[in-house]
């Protein structure tokens, strides 16, 4: 039997877990591989991130959290054993589907858990592979002032919310660093958003002298710090929006260059 499908009759015993009793034994799991195995950990990690998708679409007392938060913040909320102060300097790395499959393999081989614990993180890790495939659905709704809104929605998860608006704007991005859980509320929010930075122009134009002042103090030509300088100049003003790129809608409309 090959890795994958010893990792396949795991998941399908896995998938029943309460989400919950999942979550807690994956953060004991990620405590007792903390200066053990970078491997191990990382496994561990990438499998809960799917429960955690889970928790976040109910309504229990951490899917709020689950929603916005990435797994490490929910760790000690879900179990004492992980200590902030003692586990927060541990970090996984980047692994690619073959090397996520064959360290869970290992880990099921070697026995480095107990078999509910190898089946929950079977079942974790194959959903993480699958939720990385192209994800797309089309929504629509209609704004207060009775306009139809449509969109493509590309992601909906804990690290982000992501749709591109198609009527009656075309292209328009919009994303929340959230799950949201009925992405209608975003396209709301971009048509919304849309309106309102039309009509922040008095404001967006007062506050171009600063931003040209700091772009022209900087040391480095370097994108990453002129988007910084932006971010700085304008945050307060548009920090809450959910549109993307807005840098390159005011230079459409006002004329105004930005990095």
């Amino acid at each position: 039997m090959n890795c994958k499908k010893v990792i396949e009759e795991y998941a399908k015993r896995g998938e029943q877990c309460d989400v919950m009793k999942a979550l807690t034994l994956l953060t004991q799991a990620y405590v007792c591989m903390c200066g053990i195995s970078l491997g191990n950990r990382t496994v561990i990690y990438c499998a809960a991130e799917p429960w955690q998708e889970k928790l976040a679409w109910m309504d229990l007392p951490l899917s709020e959290k689950a929603r916005k938060d990435p797994f490490v913040h929910l760790m000690p909320h879900i179990s004492k054993e992980y200590v902030p102060e003692e586990y927060d300097d541990y970090d996984i790395t980047a692994m690619n589907e073959e090397e996520l499959l064959s360290v869970c393999n290992q880990m099921i081989r070697y026995k480095e858990f107990d078999e509910t614990t190898m089946e929950v993180i079977s079942y974790g890790i194959l959903k993480a592979i699958e939720e990385e495939q192209e994800f797309t659905k089309e929504i629509e709704t209609t704004a207060p002032d009775g306009t139809l809104l449509k969109g493509i929605l590309k992601e909906q998860k804990c690290s982000g919310t992501w749709l591109i608006m198609t009527e009656p704007y075309v292209d328009l991005s919009a994303l929340r660093c959230e799950l949201v859980r009925d992405a209608r509320e975003l396209l709301l929010s971009a048509y919304s958003d849309y309106q309102r930075l039309h009509q922040l122009e008095n404001e967006i134009r007062a506050l171009y002298p600063v931003y040209l002042e700091r772009i022209s103090k900087l040391e480095k030509d370097s994108p990453w710090a002129k988007h910084c300088i932006y971010e700085e100049t304008y945050g307060k003003l548009l920090g809450d929006m959910v549109l993307v790129q807005t840098n390159k809608l005011i230079e459409e409309w006002f004329g105004l260059r930005i990095y």
